[in-house]
């Protein structure tokens, strides 16, 4: 069945690839983006794939953007079957060095932004659900991430994003299940994708050789820099779109799915052992404390 979808962040990575395969799919497709001139990747996709869909400008910490694509929506289609929630960009540095406006830009995009377009989307999607007669047809697919459930050193900003996001779509779950709306979390791993480095920041001060986490910064980026060069537990973006496609055509679904290898191997680590165990691997990898641990697979498999 053909469902109208609205999708933040499809510039690039996971809202590009999700646009153009669920357009192809035949679903009714409102693709969004903060900057209308970072289209050509959507647009190429699209071309490739032999499909369109509509293409808007939204700005997920702008009221009267988020206002207006929902008002074209319910005029042109009159309903909203599906929202998902991608929009969002990645931090890093050490606490210290994040300033306080950093912090607070982070959250702005990567948490109130989605309080902020599912609240202006409710109303549609509460109406859509209650005609659609089939229920939890209706769903809200948040893009929440695998530092949502267990976050490292130099992310503390970005993971305390997802961290709430998380928080807040749990809550969201409940309180949607009279209206026949699912809420689903969606949580991937490391993926290589253009939009990891158009989307990923540090920290200004991080920056400055007299920072006192200037050598854990060095030492984050050249093993980030590794695992994305040698590809170790790195997946492949479309995996999120597949699996995006799979939770739109479910009746029913999971409130959380981790995406990817990497991720997986991750939260179960974390989830088996204790934390003191787990605690020593991440120091050992990420910032060079002299423990004895497992393999350096295992390594690869926190990041």
């Amino acid at each position: 069945m053909n469902k109208v979808i609205l999708i933040t962040g499809c510039s690039s990575g996971f809202g590009m690839l999700t646009a153009a395969k669920l357009a192809a799919g035949g679903h009714t497709i409102y693709a969004t983006m903060r900057n209308l001139q970072k289209q050509n990747d959507l647009t190429m996709e699209l071309e490739k794939r032999e499909t369109m869909c509509q293409i808007l400008h939204l700005d997920v910490t702008d009221d009267k953007s988020i206002n207006k694509v929902i008002d074209t929506i319910e005029k042109q289609a009159g309903r909203l079957d599906v929202l998902i929630n991608n929009a969002g960009y990645g931090i890093g540095g050490f606490f210290e060095d994040l300033s306080e406006g950093e912090i607070r830009s982070q959250f702005e995009t990567n948490f109130f932004g989605v309080q902020k377009v599912t609240r202006s989307a409710l109303p549609l999607m509460r109406a859509t659900a209650s005609k659609s007669g089939k229920e939890f047809s209706t769903k809200i697919i948040n893009i929440s991430s695998a530092q949502g459930r267990s976050t490292l050193p130099g992310l503390g900003a970005y993971g305390a994003s997802k961290f709430a996001l998380e928080g807040f779509s749990e809550s969201l779950y409940f309180e949607l299940q009279p209206f026949g709306i699912e809420v689903v979390i969606l949580e991937p791993g490391t993926y290589l994708t253009k939009a990891i480095d158009e989307n990923s920041h540090e920290a200004a001060a991080g920056l400055k050789p007299d920072s006192p986490y200037a050598k854990y910064t060095k030492r984050l980026k050249e093993l980030h820099g590794k695992i994305l060069t040698t590809k170790k537990g790195v997946g492949v973006p479309e995996d999120v779109a597949i699996m995006i496609e799979d939770i739109i055509n479910r009746n029913r679904n999971k409130l959380r799915y981790l995406v990817g290898t990497q991720a997986k191997i991750r939260i179960w680590m974390r989830s088996i052992f204790p934390f003191r165990w787990f605690s020593k691997i991440v120091l050992k990898l990420a910032m060079g404390m002299a423990y004895r641990i497992l393999s350096s697979y295992a390594f690869a498999s926190i990041l």
